[in-house]
């Protein structure tokens, strides 16, 4: 019970930054708080607990054939970039090293700039995002509906190292 009220605190609090977004961010300690929104949370939950993300190679890594993976990358943070959402996935984002901002909004809120494409399941949209600072303390989780900006540059363009665990919706 007191995992659920937590959750709905959280979600509360994120959607009433504007009433308009329903992302979730939190605490990495607090990750096992989440793992009954999805069956699928607790995979993810699992391998973070069994792997040191931090020393993987970059790359993209089947955890559950391509129903559940994760991809390691490293990248230099932006001034600005697209947006995007996803139609057939939810995205868990963890930065490992480094730190950017991310942008969200809700998928009504954008504007699309470049049409979906199935085999990569993204759209990018141009969308008015409100931002969040993240870094190796934090994660968010990104349903369909949620339009995220990741990789934009805190304050000076800085090199980050990111876990994206990609969960199939069924």
């Amino acid at each position: 019970m007191l995992r659920f009220v937590y959750n709905l605190f959280v979600i509360y609090k994120i959607k009433s930054v504007k009433g308009r977004y329903n992302i979730i961010v939190d605490d990495l300690k607090n990750f096992d708080f989440y793992i009954n929104l999805n069956k699928n949370f607790k995979t993810v939950k699992d391998f973070l607990d069994k792997n040191e993300l931090n020393n993987m190679e970059i790359g993209s890594y089947e955890i559950i054939d391509s129903d559940i993976y994760v991809n390691i990358d490293e990248y230099q943070t932006k001034e600005s970039s697209l947006a995007e959402a996803h139609r057939n996935y939810i995205d868990i984002q963890i930065v490992l090293d480094g730190n950017e901002k991310i942008g969200y909004t809700n998928i009504k809120n954008g504007k699309i700039e470049i049409p979906y494409n199935l085999e990569k399941d993204i759209e990018f949209f141009q969308a008015d995002c409100d931002f969040i600072k993240a870094d190796n303390t934090k994660f968010f989780i990104f349903y369909p509906q949620d339009i995220h900006q990741p990789c934009i540059s805190d304050e000076n363009k800085t090199k980050v190292k990111k876990a994206v665990f990609k969960i199939k919706i069924n």
